[in-house]
């Protein structure tokens, strides 16, 4: 029997970075919504677009608030 369907494993993930000044950047308690999310680095104190796609957050969508 041939399974169709491929399991997805994560095997290392990176931690998100400012795109300014290349720190460390936490969402965990972030209240991101689905969509665009303005984003001000606690180190640099500029602010980015952080945009939350509901195909690439599979399984983690409880976090997120519709």
């Amino acid at each position: 029997m041939i399974k169709n369907k491929s399991d997805e494993q994560i095997i290392q993930k990176f931690p998100y970075r400012c795109p300014y000044c290349d720190e460390v950047v936490s969402y965990e308690e972030m209240d991101l919504k689905l969509g665009e999310n303005e984003i001000v680095c606690p180190s640099c104190k500029r602010s980015y677009i952080k945009i939350v796609d509901p195909s690439s957050t599979e399984g983690h969508l409880r976090r997120y608030r519709k």
